[in-house]
């Protein structure tokens, strides 16, 4: 494909309008129709974003036979279901994280694709940052060995999403977002670390969530509160690799001890950015300048700019200009994590794998 991509988002909330003014920065990207539920919400998207075509039925919106991608911007519980007719109907698609709310639609929203030879992809900024870049390239290039361990870890002090000050309640109601913090923040932590440990197969999980802290009772009550605040798990891979898990959305404690890697020739620590080793018997603790190593790459590879952002990356993949990060099987395999986290939670035991 060459010339500009043309797209069409559907959902135009909190979410679409973050990923509709995302697409006014993608040089090589259009946004021809935007369609919602609410239509009058989707003419306001149109009308701030100068989006010509609006629909409140998505199925009108897949008739356009000029869409080359649609945007997935729904509810979690929306996403297999428009994601997969999408698909049928010859459109490539970026879908929203979490990828989907059970591991058999990520599945089947993967078949759909591969049945239907268009490209899939979930949402997952974190895999494009400078750090999470500069990883893989020391992973890749070998400098830490043999990976065994690895911890993602990140704490919010107080932010429950509507029952502590923002966004709407279906975000803290399992049947519309499939569980709290987990598929909402913790996402993009297992999608990063699924990526940085090359998608390993799991093994066994044992995992705990929790509901602890006081919130305003008025929220409570007009919210229906459901989900976890808290997810906690052990995760054990093929290759002999643990990851240790942690992910709130509201703690009495800092902002977590953030992403650790540990291979026997040297580890990482994401943010900041920093790689340990030892050279000749002696320790060592190295920094590195990203910024100037991104505005290098920047200026020498021509195809740098295709791994700015999540939203980039897929338009020049699509394009045929850089190769597709699988985004959507690594929301898979982050499906079926959260799955068995769940699971484990709820059984209070280890869960083993189920093999395929």
């Amino acid at each position: 494909m060459s010339g500009k991509l043309k797209a069409g988002v559907i959902g135009t909330g909190i979410i679409g309008k973050h990923h509709l003014n995302n697409y006014a920065g993608i040089a090589d990207a259009e946004v021809v129709a935007v369609c919602d539920i609410n239509k009058e919400a989707a003419q306001a998207a149109a009308e701030q974003f100068g989006v010509e075509q609006v629909f409140s039925d998505h199925t009108e919106l897949l008739k356009m036979a000029e869409i080359d991608v649609v945007d997935v911007c729904l509810p979690n519980v929306l996403h297999c279901s428009v994601t997969c007719d999408a698909l049928k109907a010859g459109k490539h698609v970026y879908c929203e994280k979490p990828f989907a709310n059970s591991a058999a639609e990520a599945r089947k929203m993967v078949k759909t694709a591969q049945d239907n030879d268009r490209l899939l992809a979930m949402q997952l900024g974190t895999l494009f940052s400078k750090e999470a870049r500069a990883a893989k390239r020391l992973i890749d290039a070998g400098r830490l060995g043999r990976i065994y361990y690895a911890k993602a870890s990140n704490y919010r002090r107080r932010g429950r999403p509507y029952v502590d000050g923002y966004a709407t309640p279906i975000f803290v109601q399992k049947e519309h977002a499939g569980g709290g913090a987990l598929p909402d923040m913790g996402v993009y932590h297992l999608g990063l670390m699924m990526y940085l440990l090359d998608n390993p197969e799991i093994e066994t999980v044992s995992a705990s969530t929790f509901q602890e802290l006081d919130m305003d009772e008025g929220r409570r009550k007009s919210s229906g509160y459901d989900v976890e605040e808290l997810a906690t798990a052990l995760v054990r891979f093929s290759g002999d690799i643990t990851l240790m898990f942690e992910e709130a959305w509201a703690a009495h404690m800092d902002g977590g001890t953030g992403h650790r890697i540990m291979g026997s020739k040297g580890g990482l620590k994401l943010e900041p950015f920093a790689f340990f080793t030892n050279m000749e018997g002696i320790d060592g603790d190295t920094t590195f300048l990203l910024d100037q190593f991104e505005t290098r790459q920047n200026s020498l590879l021509e195809d740098w700019a295709g791994y700015a952002n999540s939203q980039q990356h897929f338009a020049w993949s699509v394009l045929g200009r850089v190769p597709q990060i699988r985004t959507d099987l690594i929301g898979l395999k982050v499906c079926e994590l959260t799955e068995m986290m769940y699971k484990s939670a709820h059984q209070r035991k280890e869960i083993r794998a189920r093999k395929r």
